[in-house]
């Protein structure tokens, strides 16, 4: 449904006007509705007036504007908003096809999505990319396109992915009727250095009047000048809500959205407290979800929960559907045809009883009523994924001497580098110790093995080394969901059971798998892409939400809150200082490999 989505024919911008004059009957017409105006933060009691799919017309339908044929909806008092609209998701994460998202979100609310889908890209490349679009065109779910800024992220002797976009191809992905942007999520180094091909790829955008996205992690003072003249529009990282205030004053759009990492929902109140202190235009103020694992879909909700979350946060109700309506659309350019329940716009429209609670009792899309209690009036049939995009893991299954790093040393301790899972996350230097020419992990301090094994291409390539941080003792976890190349990365405090996890999502052609000792605990099969499954939201959502019970109740990891969240992002070069990948430590502003021996190593024995 998004092909031609920012058209108006003629012959239906001529019948809107008759309708509004009063010379045609509607299609439909909601009556007595409590409008939610996000031009004005104010409620009105209202008809709505539909017709083609849009709105003709708000205020009084007293007129001649009902026929024989017009379809009443008795809104009864229920405040009304526009569909939310989510200005920066990666549906992949969700873990499940379009269809069974839509029919997740949009009875939530949920009714437009800018999806990023760098992620299937870099496994599938444009063909992955056409399988989201075509899926979605058959439901009742706008999906906008945040075209991929990079694929591959990282040089292919930095790391290796499955597929690749050239300069020709993002162009060209551009001039698709459903992109609204560029998306930002990149190595934002590549822009402090102006990198002429990601500079060329911002330019043919602005030519096109659509948004430069970007992420802007920590960026203050030069950096995030810099960045913001190399044309970005936009930010989802913010670590702080000092942070926040700067960039808004910059002129970026601030996307919000609550993370373990940085800026997580406690801290919202400091930027509801900052706004009013400071007097500060909320307008810019953008509510988002970027990644959302199919556990916490199912028991928080999508972006409907964003809203729920700056309200208690104590943004005031009509800014907080300001923040996930009309900022989202003017963001991307899309205001005039979304965003608002006004004349124009389509008829995407959600009927509530409460704006705290948010939990739309009917949602209309184009007019037509789609959602209702909870759940779509009518089930579109399941995806049907090709046999090409399955069976995307090219990879031996490894051993646990596959897994290890060996060194030519005597047994005794070695200085080593060590990611340490944080935000940002960072590097140190960690002392372990060498058995049988060996460099084996040591739990009691928290340090753990980790490798990451390249699954596109058959190469052989696994980066071994040490991550802390994570408090995982007695197992291993593996995953093929690792930004931004998806190969497979596990961690563990043996090699043995890093091998055991590996093998199990291998097996599976893609997923999750925690395993306790060498013994598989749990596992998400993922075979579309390594990446998606076909299976209902509450299968996988259970599923993944077994692993996360391994993770914290059997293997102590540290992180008791979305510990699969840190997995996925724990290698990501893009994000400061350092990520992990096939090639080994990666430090991110420079994109320089290190080595996994510190630079004392060597002499560290004894």
């Amino acid at each position: 449904m998004t092909a031609h989505i920012l058209d108006m024919p003629t012959d239906v911008r001529t019948r809107l006007i008759r309708v509004a004059l009063g010379d045609e009957p509607a299609d439909v017409v909601v009556t007595g509705a409590r409008v939610v105006h996000v031009f004005t933060r104010e409620v009105e009691t209202a008809d709505v007036v539909v017709a083609s799919g849009r709105i003709a017309a708000v205020g009084d339908s007293s007129r001649q504007l009902v026929g024989p044929g017009t379809e009443i909806i008795e809104a009864a008092g229920r405040f009304m908003t526009p569909g939310l609209i989510d200005p920066h998701m990666h549906l992949e994460s969700s873990n499940i096809t379009v269809t069974e998202l839509a029919g997740t979100i949009v009875p939530r609310g949920v009714l437009s999505v800018c999806e990023d889908p760098h992620e299937i890209a870099n496994v599938l490349g444009v063909a992955g990319i056409d399988l989201l679009t075509a899926e979605a065109a058959r439901l009742p779910l706008n999906l906008f396109l945040r075209v991929p800024g990079r694929v591959p992220a990282m040089p292919e002797d930095r790391e290796t992915s499955g597929g690749a976009m050239d300069l020709a191809e993002t162009v060209a992905m551009l001039d698709r009727p459903e992109a609204v942007c560029i998306g930002g999520d990149i190595n934002p180094a590549l822009l402090l250095g102006a990198d002429r091909a990601q500079l060329q790829k911002i330019e043919a955008t602005i030519e096109r009047h659509k948004t430069v996205g970007g992420q802007l992690p920590g960026f203050t003072g030069a950096v995030l000048d810099a960045t913001l003249v190399a044309g970005v529009e936009d930010t989802h990282v913010a670590e702080s809500p000092a942070e926040v205030v700067e960039q808004l004053r910059r002129g970026a759009r601030v996307l919000l959205t609550p993370r373990i990492d940085r800026l997580p929902g406690e801290e919202w109140p400091e930027i509801v407290a900052a706004t009013e202190r400071l007097g500060l235009d909320t307008r810019r103020l953008v509510l988002c979800t970027d990644d959302i694992h199919p556990n916490i879909l199912m028991s928080e909700g999508h972006l409907d929960q964003r809203v729920r979350l700056a309200i208690e946060a104590g943004f005031d109700p009509l800014t907080a559907v300001q923040m996930a309506t009309l900022n989202a659309a003017e963001l991307m350019r899309i205001d005039r045809h979304l965003g608002s329940v006004a004349p124009g716009r389509f008829a995407d429209l959600v009927l509530l009883d409460s704006l705290e609670d948010f939990a739309p009792s009917l949602v209309l899309y184009r007019g037509e009523v789609v959602a209702a209690a909870g759940a779509l009036v009518q089930e579109p049939p399941p995806a049907d994924y090709p046999a090409w995009s399955t069976g995307t893991l090219h990879v031996d299954l490894p051993t646990p001497q596959d897994l290890a790093l060996r060194v030519d040393a005597p047994d005794g301790p070695v200085t080593v580098n060590a990611v340490a899972f944080g935000a940002p996350k960072t590097m140190h230097e960690v002392r372990l110790r060498v058995r049988d020419g060996v460099i084996h992990p040591d739990a009691a301090t928290d340090v753990a093995g980790i490798a990451v094994l390249e699954r596109h291409r058959g190469t052989g390539n696994i980066g071994k080394g040490f991550v802390s941080g994570l408090g995982i003792r007695g197992g291993a976890v593996a995953s093929t969901v690792n930004h931004d190349s998806h190969n497979v990365v596990v961690v563990g405090d043996s090699h043995a059971a890093m091998a055991a996890a590996a093998r199990a999502v291998i097996e599976a052609q893609g997923g999750y798998a925690a395993a306790v000792g060498t013994e598989v605990a749990a596992v998400v099969p993922l075979p579309i892409a390594g990446l998606l499954s076909p299976e209902p939201l509450s299968v996988v959502g259970e599923r993944l939400a077994a692993v996360e019970r391994v993770l914290i109740e059997e293997l102590g990891c540290s992180i008791g809150y979305r510990p699969i969240y840190a997995l996925n992002f724990l290698c990501l070069p893009n994000i400061p200082d350092v990520g992990f990948t096939d090639r080994g430590i990666i430090l991110t502003e420079t994109m320089e490999i290190i080595g996994p021996l510190a630079a004392t190593g060597a002499a560290d024995r004894g």
